[in-house]
């Protein structure tokens, strides 16, 4: 049977609901003005185009102010009371930085479990550069902290990050495939260490040492991941 409602429990890496027409219409938008963050860079335009754009973005602006926003208070809350629909799902992890599918700041970072491994792909373009034709650092860290909080898929509690070190050993080049995995470490406690590795055509760029904080209880495996060594 069809599940109706959801709780944050429910939420699994690449196993959230089919999205609805609304949710997919949602992503579209997204990915359009994801498109338009490529080419509004160092955009070739003469002063009067540029007067034009603006106008066009202002006019696209006030028409979306008029449309008001979903309460994003009202989603978490039915999350948490396990009240949620699969549009209150995808409204949560459609608009998350870098990994949401509707987010005009995601490339999108693609993340699935694959056995006792996390894994992710993602394909920078020029929004995210630090170094000429490189992906910038900070945006490989914020990459990395996210694909190391979902290894808390395989536990009952969800925490936040306490710590990640980061150590770059190669330049990570801009449009092109970028694969990422992360692994539990240990389990201590409300302590959960977990380590991440950013990768490009086999060559290893970034390395990761991460702990989470559990915000509630001490960390265990669910029991359908208990084969886990950590």
């Amino acid at each position: 049977m069809t599940k109706t409602t959801y709780h944050f429990r429910d939420i699994r890496v690449a196993e959230t609901p089919e999205p609805s027409s609304r949710a997919q219409l949602h992503r579209q938008l997204g990915q359009e003005l994801a498109g338009l963050n490529e080419q509004v860079l160092r955009l070739d335009a003469s002063q009067a185009k540029l007067q034009d754009y603006i106008a066009q973005v202002q006019l696209l602006r006030q028409a979306l102010q008029q449309e008001g926003q979903r309460d994003y208070n009202q989603i978490l809350q039915r999350m948490l009371t396990g009240e949620a629909s699969g549009d209150d799902v995808t409204d949560l992890v459609d608009f998350e930085i870098l990994t949401g599918k509707a987010s005009p700041l995601s490339p999108p970072l693609e993340l699935w479990l694959d056995g006792d491994c996390v894994r992710g792909r993602a394909t920078f373009g020029s929004v995210f550069q630090g170094p000429p034709g490189r992906v910038h650092g900070g945006v490989l860290a914020l990459a990395l902290d996210m694909l190391m909080a979902k290894t808390q898929d395989y536990v009952r509690q969800l925490g936040m990050t306490g710590t990640l070190n980061i150590r770059y050993l190669a330049a990570t080049p801009l449009n092109t495939p970028v694969d990422f995995e992360a692994r539990l470490v240990s389990l201590e406690r409300r302590k959960l260490r977990c380590e991440g590795s950013v990768w490009v055509n086999g060559v290893q760029s970034v390395s990761a040492e991460g702990v989470w904080i559990s915000a509630q209880g001490e960390y265990e495996l669910k029991p359908e991941c208990g084969e886990l060594k950590v």
